[in-house]
């Protein structure tokens, strides 16, 4: 403060007041409150076409990921039955609770390759569905093409309702050795067509469907199950039939009885099925007229009160204002004991409220400081500080989205971790998943990485994010050696408190991939998306034992610090092509 305010005014509050009342017009501010309204119908129309295009894009996703789940689902049945390493109960143990697991397929039946039947796993309770016999030659060749890698048929009603054919091979040494097939359940996508009519278009009829490629409705209303689509005028409209057109368009048209209908359309990649909704314009629309009506009521009164208002509140005004502020003098002079008290049952009531309550906050800031220290070294239990320090001093970017970096990414698991833990209570299984994720957090920091997630007895980090860093994948590989080192240190603790010993199996590769926030706004995760975290996953899912399996772009990437060995190019589940993999010696 630079001293009080003086006390000479050039103009009084109460006649800045009535200037301000007669300057303002009624013509002026009608004119606003009509432009406003056509601004709100515009506004409208705009949200109506972004909401519908929601709800498609909605749909959209949930089919591609019940498909991408179910494909993950055969590809995981395959390898766990596939691998030599485990005894054959742990095996087929392991493969039916991946089974027991997938919402969308409760069986998955081996094909050799020639689409015979080898043998079917089915869950306990799960549908007597009747797998497909023979495995079709048009499937089985959809699914050997390496751009593809899976195949998809036409969707058929069965006694457990409406399934979807889906297919991957299995291959070994660049060679096809057989098929891997379900009828993915189609009801939990159904279920989800359902709770968004329901939550969105009750009353409405037929506002939303899946269409299949021969015109029938794969998802709809209740009571759908593969019946032709009714007709939906949006489906033959010109800009939505062009060969290979993938985008979601929204459009405004006439139903067959005349009309007027809002609705869009977005087809789904990799398959020919789309997604229609559609509402009556009518409906959309209704509320417009009575908003007209009520704004342009509200702007003349407003107008007519504002005049009146204006004479009575300055004088009402300008008493609390002189208290407020010799209020305001206090706070500046530090005196956060004193308090004020403001009678005029009005916003000036809450400002004087509002300033009692920040000198009383001031007077508990210190403690709210120290509290904030705290704060800031718990979440450092859960980010790198780097990323904390970023997030209190708001540099980081807090919005849904990333951008593209190089980076290394690390896969770290326990091998055998399930039969592990059946010989240990859940509580001494929690606390040595704790004393290990300790361990490996600890190794990731001090080389400079970030702990991306723990997943069951999995542990991601990746290096070069948030900030670059030129020598990521050096660190990560640094970072992995260690964590072998350290782990044979813990091993020493834990056969003794515990009776076991942990052994891990290391991926690792580098590449650009996607880096930011994903989730919603309420709710998000600071992560890595892209093919890098998938290759690298896979690394560590082929690694054995206390191996550290990396690709041939960390081996580049790296340097020549450490030693390593060229284990060739071999196959990875879910690409075409092989990859050339190279292990680090300890």
């Amino acid at each position: 403060m630079s001293g009080a305010p003086s006390s000479s005014l050039s103009l009084s509050l109460r006649a800045k007041m009535m200037i301000m009342g007669a300057l303002i017009t009624v013509v002026p501010l009608g004119l606003v409150g009509l432009a406003l309204v056509d601004v709100n119908a515009d506004a409208l129309q705009r949200t109506t076409r972004e909401f519908q295009l929601a709800i498609t894009d909605d749909m959209s996703r949930t089919v591609d990921a019940a498909f991408e789940r179910a494909q993950d689902t055969l590809d995981a049945v395959a390898r766990t039955l596939a691998d030599g390493e485990l005894p054959a109960a742990l095996r087929l143990s392991g493969a039916l609770r991946l089974v027991e697991g997938a919402a969308a397929v409760d069986h998955v039946t081996l094909y050799d390759p020639q689409g015979q039947i080898i043998d079917t796993i089915r869950e306990a309770e799960g549908a007597a569905v009747s797998p497909l016999d023979p495995l079709p030659p048009a499937l089985r060749d959809q699914a050997a093409d390496p751009r593809r890698n899976v195949g998809t048929g036409d969707a058929r009603v069965t006694t457990a309702g409406v399934r979807v054919p889906l297919i991957v091979p299995l291959r070994a040494e660049g060679q096809i050795t057989g098929y891997a097939a379900t009828l993915m359940a189609v009801a939990p996508i159904q279920d989800r067509v359902e709770r968004l009519i329901a939550l969105h278009f009750e009353g409405l009829p037929a506002p939303l469907w899946i269409i299949d490629g021969a015109g029938r409705a794969l998802a709809g209303p209740p009571g759908v199950i593969l019946t032709p689509a009714p007709d939906l005028p949006l489906l033959d409209l010109p800009a939505l039939t062009s060969a290979g057109d993938q985008v979601a368009t929204s459009q405004v048209y006439e139903s067959p009885q005349g009309e007027p209908m809002v609705g869009a359309v977005v087809p789904l990649t990799g398959r020919p099925w789309r997604v229609v909704v559609q509402q009556p314009q009518a409906v959309i629309y209704s509320s417009l007229r009575q908003m007209r009506r009520i704004i342009v009521a509200t702007i003349i009164g407003a107008i007519l009160l504002a005049l009146v208002v204006a004479l009575l509140l300055a004088r009402r005004i300008t008493a609390p204002i002189s208290q407020l502020t010799r209020f305001a003098e206090d706070l500046a002079r530090r005196r956060f004991d004193t308090r004020i008290t403001i009678n005029t049952r009005d916003e000036l009531s809450l400002l004087g409220e509002a300033l009692s309550g920040a000198a009383a906050d001031l007077e508990l800031s210190e403690a709210r400081i120290q509290r904030e220290i705290a704060i800031r070294s718990d979440l450092g239990r859960y980010l790198p500080a780097e990323l904390v320090e970023r997030v209190v001093r708001r540099e980081q970017d807090m919005g849904l989205g990333g951008r593209r970096m190089p980076v290394t990414v690390l896969f770290a698991d326990v091998v055998a971790f399930t039969p592990l833990t059946e010989r240990m209570a859940p509580e001494q299984v929690v606390a040595l998943l704790n004393d290990l994720f300790t361990l490996m957090t600890e190794v990731v920091f001090r080389h400079g990485g970030t702990v991306d997630k723990f997943i069951g007895d999995c542990v991601m980090a990746i290096w070069g994010a948030p900030t670059p860093q030129l020598d990521h994948a050096a660190k990560a590989l640094a970072a992995a050696e260690d964590m072998l080192r350290w782990l044979a240190i813990g091993n020493e603790g834990w056969a003794k408190t515990y009776g076991v010993t942990i052994q891990l199996a290391i991926g690792l590769n580098t590449g650009e991939c996607v880096v930011g926030n994903v989730g919603s706004e309420h709710r998000m995760e600071y992560t890595a998306i892209g093919d890098v975290v998938n290759v690298a996953a896979r690394l560590e899912a082929i690694a054995r034992p206390q191996q550290i399996v990396l690709s041939e772009a960390t081996r580049q990437a790296a340097g020549d610090d450490f030693e390593y060995v060229d284990l060739g190019v071999q196959p990875l589940a879910g690409r075409a092509g092989g990859v050339r993999l190279f292990e680090v010696r300890t």
